[in-house]
């Protein structure tokens, strides 16, 4: 990623289109194109409405996919490369431009500014941010740059970082979430106030999210380095986590330019409501095969007033084919302005719960796995207001499997928790499944051109990074070459 000395004018705009309540933070009487001047109290909601937008547009519509909660619509054509597992280069171009400015490259701006000005709870939610944007993008991409990144001024400015090995940008991350937890202080007055548009200022909230973040970055690298992983995890003893009700994310409302960034794209001129995402049987029959009324809240209607779904990849089916499309509730449809108000989900209460559940399932955190397993689901009926939770908790083969092996027991929360994040943590339901192989019941999309029993499991290197970082890989992967915690 490469050091630009510009506050990325995408950002500025980015929020000037989606963040609620922006005319107060950029009142002020200076350039707001000149990054010197720009305060922290404007960048943060930029950063924010960045990550944002990488996470809940292009990374939602990939994770919907390849989660396989979505396929293709047969009447339409937008998304027929990923299904067929054959995304060019230049789609990832954006998503990375979105973390690298939109989010990194203002984050780093906030820490500079806040160090400067004695902001410190400012440095704090930024760094924050800043591991979960790393994170995400060695997550997709592997290696990428770290080290020398947001590195250099305007005299000797870096603009061809080198590229980490993810082992190591792990290490770097782990230092750097700790970092952040101890310029936390809860008692300082010179917090956020609504610029932070996502715990409001409340620095407690942000130390919560810190410690669950360190939780799966531990976690993540259990399959890889079990010691590693779980020296990560033990150091949480005693920590709290995210609480219910207090999960880690961006409204949206109504307003022209202010809307969730997958309804707006997928409503706007260019696609102009063409229903792309409709539900895939993998998800769909797992609802309904389970009698989980939660089909009900990620899946709609179809244009017949009943509710189906196609095999993953089969939009060579005719274009008549009925199919449901996504609820309001995940943003993805495009035709029902309720869309609009979905939230863009960074970490959530369930997800809490499935970690810990893990965590203690692997003996490196105390509690019971079965107590934050059954409370994972819990939390994720009520965030979307789901009835019949005691009967669906009542089913064999959902009741927690305490007398089944930790292998079983895994697949049972991994399970729970790609349910659960149905349309709205997408993109993080598919790295689980290529950390853990869960749930087991995937299947190859009948559209794929990559050859048999092989899924998507890592993002191309965009084209912008390729041509222009002399440092880049020579080569860039396979669709279906594995990163190195999954390896």
């Amino acid at each position: 990623m490469k050091k630009r000395n510009i506050l990325s004018i995408l950002s500025l705009s980015a929020f000037l289109l989606m963040a609620g309540g922006c005319k107060k933070f950029l009142d002020i009487n200076k350039d707001p194109n000149n990054a010197v001047d720009v305060p922290v109290n404007v960048l943060l909601p930029s950063a924010q409405t960045g990550l944002t937008y990488a996470v809940g547009n292009t990374l939602t519509i990939n994770g919907g996919i390849w989660a396989q909660y979505w396929t293709q619509d047969p009447s339409s054509s937008q998304y027929k490369q990923l299904d067929q597992y054959s995304p060019a280069q230049g789609d990832f171009d954006n998503v990375w431009l979105n973390i690298e400015i939109d989010a990194l490259e203002n984050l780093q701006k906030i820490v500079d500014k806040g160090n400067a000005t004695k902001k410190k709870e400012y440095v704090a939610i930024a760094t924050i941010l800043k591991v979960y944007a790393y994170q995400l993008s060695t997550d997709l991409w592997g290696d990428v740059p770290f080290s020398q990144t947001l590195q250099g001024d305007a005299a000797t400015p870096i603009f061809n970082p080198k590229y980490d090995t993810q082992s190591d940008i792990y290490a770097g991350l782990v230092k750097m979430i700790d970092t952040a937890r101890n310029l936390i202080d809860v008692n300082d007055p010179n917090t956020p106030g609504a610029d932070d548009l996502i715990y409001g200022g409340d620095m407690s909230k942000w130390l919560r999210f810190a410690n669950t973040l360190k939780l799966k970055i531990g976690l993540r690298l259990a399959k890889k380095d079990a010691n590693r992983a779980a020296a990560i995890v033990q150091s949480l003893q005693g920590a709290a986590f995210i609480k219910p009700g207090e999960s880690a994310l961006q409204n949206f409302n109504a307003t022209g330019g202010q809307q969730n960034p997958l309804f707006s794209a997928i409503a706007g001129p260019v696609l102009n409501t063409t229903q792309n995402l409709v539900a895939s049987s993998t998800a769909f029959n797992y609802f309904n095969n389970n009698n989980d009324n939660r089909l009900f809240a990620f899946y709609g209607p179809a244009v017949n007033g009943g509710f189906a779904s196609i095999p993953q990849g089969s939009f060579g089916n005719p274009p008549t084919t009925i199919v449901s499309p996504p609820t309001p509730a995940t943003g993805a449809n495009a035709k029902d302005p309720q869309s609009a108000f979905a939230p863009v989900k960074l970490m959530t209460d369930y997800e809490t719960d499935f970690l810990q559940a893990e965590a203690v399932l692997r003996g490196w955190l105390p509690g019971r796995a079965d107590t934050f397993y059954v409370n994972g689901i819990t939390h994720n009926y009520a965030a979307y207001k789901v009835d019949g939770l005691a009967d669906y908790l009542a089913q064999d083969q959902i009741k927690y499997p305490t007398a089944g092996t930790q292998a079983q027991q895994l697949e049972a929360i991994i399970t729970q928790k790609w349910a659960a994040m149905c349309g709205n943590q997408t993109i993080e339901a598919w790295t689980e499944w290529r950390r853990t192989g869960f749930p087991s019941f995937f299947v190859v999309s009948q559209a794929s051109i990559i050859g048999a029993n092989r899924f998507p499991e890592i993002f191309l290197y965009p084209n912008s990074e390729m041509t222009r970082n002399p440092n880049a890989p020579k080569q860039n992967h396979f669709i279906y070459d594995k990163v190195w915690w999954a390896q």
